[in-house]
């Protein structure tokens, strides 16, 4: 009996395995970075693998807030309570503008230093330029003001901040490239001194308010334009006559980043890009206008201010993807990298955004002034000169960054 019970069992076959919730989740991480690999990036790249994961885990939990964004959209139309529709597409607008600044840092490989600077101009602050037109188009200058205003603090106090705490935890004087910082930090006070000079010519004039209104409005106007072309100078500065004084902290990133193969990394398809730019662009134009069409109803509902939520919490869903990405790369001690992407953050939005939405405005018959309110101007000028003080002593610790931060 005991044979024949042996003997049927080895004659029974063995009833099939159920793979694993684990080891289904690595097929289907493999099968995306298969499709990644193909869509993206042409197949006589070796080290395609290496750059295919990168990609993927890019953004990995932020990019899951792109479930919402049909709901946020969905919402908007069919009018849902104006908290939630706030809510869902201001939560859609984080992924979707790391997906713009990915696409179009890569796309500006493929198009030279000065279309790729204003691509990077143009597209890295995609949700301030978006709500800053809408703003300017419905005569909303306050809130294109405040929105300009808490985009420059947050990358000033709160992004700067956490990096130098991040990068210098636990360590003692931390150095970094005093030359960058030295020249960042004198075009920085130079741009924003010119956007506080219209809010302190503006004090001391004494005429009636129309003569006021229109000498301010002048007057923005010509700075408006003498700030477009320090932009184009500064591109010209950092990509031609002064590219070495940047090359350092870019080559640090890319060594410190790059995977172990010394092979070169592949490049993207062109055309694969185009349209990741062109989608994330699109979402961020509407969900960026559900956002700018519930922000009154939700402000009220919610009991905070207009201005709050113009001045700390959109800035802060544009620039949580690059704020990240820098302060992990000064995790790993790329501090001249991280204060390089943040500075030029900054002269971005006073350079080109700023200016462009005030000769927008004179396009569009709406008297855009660079005549901000007064607080923020004071807040903004003291938190330039903190910071260029300590970027000029070549020096920091994790303090500074709590300070910055506490600000």
């Amino acid at each position: 009996m005991e044979a024949v019970s042996a003997a049927s069992s080895q004659s029974l076959p063995s009833p099939p395995s159920t793979p694993s919730a684990r080891s289904l989740s690595r097929r289907l991480t493999s099968l995306g970075e298969e499709v990644l690999r193909r869509a993206l990036y042409s197949p006589q790249s070796i080290s395609v693998y290496q750059h295919a994961r990168r990609a993927l885990a890019f953004g990995a939990y932020s990019n899951l807030l792109l479930i919402i964004l049909p709901l946020g959209i969905v919402g908007g139309l069919l009018h849902w309570h104006v908290l939630l529709v706030f809510i869902l597409n201001f939560l859609a607008v984080i992924p979707l503008s790391a997906l713009l600044s990915y696409s179009s840092e890569k796309l500006s490989d493929h198009v030279g230093d000065l279309l790729g600077s204003l691509l990077n101009a143009t597209f890295g602050n995609s949700v301030e330029l978006a709500a800053g037109i809408m703003a300017v188009v419905r005569g909303r200058a306050d809130i294109a003001q405040s929105i300009m205003i808490g985009s420059i603090l947050s990358d000033l106090l709160l992004v700067l901040g956490f990096c130098m705490i991040s990068a210098s935890w636990g360590r003692n004087l931390s150095p970094f490239n005093a030359a960058v910082a030295d020249t960042l930090s004198s075009l920085m006070i130079i741009a924003t001194m010119a956007i506080i000079l219209p809010t302190a010519l503006a004090s001391t004039l004494t005429a009636g308010h129309s003569q006021v209104t229109a000498r301010i409005v002048t007057f923005s106007r010509g700075t408006a334009i003498i700030l477009l072309v320090m932009y184009v100078c500064y591109i010209y500065f950092q990509m031609k006559t002064h590219a070495h004084l940047f090359e350092r902290a870019d080559n640090d990133h890319e060594s410190n980043t790059a995977p172990l193969s010394s092979q070169p990394a592949p490049h993207a398809n062109i055309y694969i890009l185009i349209l990741i730019l062109i989608a994330s662009s699109t979402g961020v134009v509407v969900c960026t206008y559900f956002v700018f069409q519930s922000m009154a109803g939700a402000a009220h509902t919610a009991h905070v201010s207009i201005s709050f939520i113009a001045t700390i919490l959109i800035p802060i869903a544009s620039n949580s993807p690059e704020g990240s990405a820098v302060i992990a790369a000064s995790q790993r001690g790329d501090i001249d990298f991280a204060i390089s992407v943040i500075v030029s953050s900054i002269l971005q939005i006073s350079l080109f955004v700023i200016p462009f939405l005030v000769i927008l405005g004179w396009f569009a018959h709406q008297q855009i002034t660079l005549r901000f309110d007064s607080f923020n101007t004071m807040i903004l000028f003291f938190s330039v000169l903190a910071v260029s003080y300590m970027l000029r002593e070549g020096r920091y610790t994790y303090i500074h960054g709590v300070m910055l931060v506490g600000l």
